[in-house]
Order: structure tokens, then C-alpha cells, then sequence
């Protein structure tokens, strides 16, 4: 008995400490988000593997891999553009130095060559909470500036009669 539960248990060790976890931003209701799913292979590795996940259905639903990062740098942020920025609405994932383009319409990733120059508000950041959970935390929504009420034009008298 003793040696059964010794091979369940060293059976079970490539497993132990291993980040396989997906975190989800939901844009606009239950059939269209973007989900980062991070997976580090073997517990002894460094590198973690991160995939974005786009979904709009029943339209398209697509996956597409980032840049591979260490346990440390697990954290995406996401920027939305303001609408008639660029030709299509997208969403813009940066990790690390590197930006990607997140179509909301077909679901494609594409990597920018060069930063963007107006990424957009921030919505979020995809990152680890504890050894491994990976959550989506929202950016703190900054409220509109107040806008003056305008004071209320002075009454004319009325036209004198004859």
C-alpha cells in the first residue's frame, strides 16, 4: 500500500507548482471577450507560454500566441482605442515592450512593428494573483470631468408697446 501511494505521489510531481490558468475580459456581453490563457510547461521551467483567445460569436473565435515570458513578467495589459483611430475596432494588448492589435471583428492578433501612438484608455491588466492564479484586474475608471452648466441667458424686457 505504502508503494501505491508513493508512485501516485511521484507521479504527481511534474505537476506540482505548474501555472495553467485563463483569465477573461468580457466586452459587451457573454459572447464576446478575450481571454489570456497562461501555461508553464514543467514546474522547474522559467518560461511561461501565453495564448489570446478573441471571441465574438457566433462570428469567429480565435487563438493566437504571444511572446513566450518569464514566471515574473506575466502581466498584458489592454488598451481599447477610441473609435475611428485605426480602420477596424481593436483592441491593443501590450506585454512588456510589445504591442499587439486584437481585431474585435475577425478575431485576428498582429504584432505592431513600432509602439502605437495613441493606444487607447486602459481597461485592464491580465496578471498573477498568488503563485498561480491568473486574473483580469480592471483600471480604475477615472470619472468625467464635470462639465459647467452654462448660466442662463438674462431675460430681455419686453418690447416696449405703442
Amino acid at each position: 500500500m505504502s508503494m501505491r501511494i508513493w508512485l501516485l505521489t511521484a507521479a504527481a510531481l511534474p505537476l506540482a507548482g505548474c501555472l495553467n490558468d485563463t483569465a477573461s475580459l468580457r466586452l459587451g456581453g457573454n459572447d464576446h471577450a478575450l481571454t489570456l490563457q497562461a501555461r508553464q510547461p514543467y514546474f522547474w521551467s522559467q518560461t511561461v507560454e501565453l495564448e489570446a483567445a478573441m471571441s465574438r460569436q457566433p462570428d469567429c473565435h480565435r487563438r493566437s500566441r504571444l511572446d513566450k515570458v518569464t514566471l515574473a513578467e506575466v502581466s498584458v495589459d489592454v488598451f481599447r482605442p477610441e473609435a475611428g483611430e485605426f480602420a477596424e475596432p481593436i483592441l491593443i494588448l501590450k506585454q512588456g515592450t510589445i504591442y499587439y492589435a486584437v481585431s474585435t471583428q475577425n478575431c485576428e492578433l498582429q504584432k505592431f512593428n513600432a509602439v502605437p501612438p495613441k493606444p487607447g484608455a486602459r481597461l485592464g491588466t491580465f496578471q498573477r494573483e498568488g503563485e498561480k492564479k491568473l486574473t483580469y484586474v480592471a483600471a480604475p475608471q477615472v470619472p468625467a470631468p464635470a462639465t459647467p452648466v452654462p448660466a442662463p441667458a438674462p431675460a430681455s424686457p419686453p418690447p416696449a408697446q405703442q
